[in-house]
């Protein structure tokens, strides 16, 4: 735990000691921690030096503990100002590589990134890095480096105001458990929409950088391009923002009375939105886990309710009626991300 101040775990475990018992010698302490006696004496003077310990006079000497209220906060208080230092030089540096490439040719505007490891770790990186916005188009294949880490921005926007808008390709909705994974995400927050195929990968953080794949249908995700401010970089924002505009909502909302004498629960919302996805009685079975016999009784029950001709026309009865209402403006907060399919991620 003490690592954060500076302390290997010989220091911490000769300090927690004294901290619980009397002034001890290196001998008494050697045998109560089990630490080799070089090594007990070089942890000791360190503790010494950070204020955490005190030597007593005599022979042998003795070492006491220091009130860890006033030692620690010393030791967090210089932890503190070198983060702080730390921090202003990473702003300069980052000035000054901006500045850096703007002074180069516009080859330096885009930038090849390899390996399954170099993408995913540049995924992330545009997660982390983004203050205000993440968007992007989710298509297979998906990111992973090879210690089996996904990119995922459910912990990279965690706490953070950062919004995160994704589109993702409809045929997802067929993958086994993609529709529960979407509807966890939605949950916290991410706005969603479909489309029924995805032109291409691709994350925008901020509009200062955008990663997209090298080829134009990778079978594996082992090669990507980063882009910085250009022009190509506002094309692709451009592109983003005109699916977006186009793409449908998946919003299964909460159970809720609509009416005076009309109640749609938690499953038939469901059931609504992905019918106005286009999808299957069987797939929806499927993402659902219920019986496919089960999943047309509903269908059809719900058709007789609104009157529909057509699965298509209860979609759009249904949202007349408020059963499900596509507005993207119920949706305003961070995004789950991650390299598996529902959870988007390069």
């Amino acid at each position: 735990m003490l690592e954060v101040l500076g302390l290997d775990q010989p220091a911490e475990a000769l300090y927690i000691i004294l901290v619980d018992n009397p002034p001890m010698s290196v001998e008494q302490l050697c045998r109560r921690t089990g630490i080799e006696p070089d090594t007990a004496i070089a942890a000791l003077v360190r503790l010494e030096d950070g204020g955490l310990i005190s030597r007593l006079p005599g022979s042998p000497p003795m070492y006491t503990a220091m009130p860890p209220d006033h030692a620690l906060e010393v030791l967090l208080l210089a932890r503190e100002r070198d983060i702080h230092r730390v921090r202003a030089l990473s702003e300069r540096l980052t000035q000054r590589h901006r500045e850096a490439r703007r002074s180069r040719d516009s080859t330096s505007l885009i930038q090849v990134v390899t390996g399954r490891d170099g993408v995913a770790r540049c995924g992330q990186q545009l997660f982390k890095r983004a203050e205000r916005e993440i968007r992007g188009i989710d298509a297979p294949p998906y990111a992973q480096a090879s210690d089996g880490e996904r990119v995922n921005s459910a912990t990279a926007v965690a706490g953070r105001s950062v919004r995160s808008r994704f589109i993702h390709a409809r045929d997802t909705l067929s993958m086994p458990g993609v529709v529960a994974r979407v509807e966890v995400d939605i949950s916290a927050g991410e706005e969603v929409r479909f489309l029924p195929e995805a032109p291409m990968k691709l994350i925008i953080a901020d509009d200062q950088a955008a990663l997209i794949p090298l080829l134009a249908t990778p079978q594996v995700l082992d090669a990507c391009i980063l882009v910085h401010p250009s022009a190509l970089l506002d094309a692709l924002s451009t592109l983003f923002e005109s699916l977006w505009e186009q793409a449908q909502p998946y919003l299964p909302g909460r159970p809720a009375s609509v009416g005076p004498n009309e109640f749609v629960n938690d499953e038939e919302r469901r059931i609504i939105s992905l019918l106005a996805m286009g999808m299957s009685d069987e797939a929806i079975a499927r993402q659902l886990g219920i019986g496919h016999r089960t999943v047309q009784r509903r269908v059809q029950a719900l058709l007789g309710r609104l009157g529909a001709a057509s699965r298509f026309q209860a979609g759009v009865l249904a949202a007349s009626r408020g059963w499900w209402r596509p507005d993207h403006e119920q949706h305003a907060a961070p995004l789950a991300l991650s390299g598996e399919p529902g959870r988007a991620g390069p």
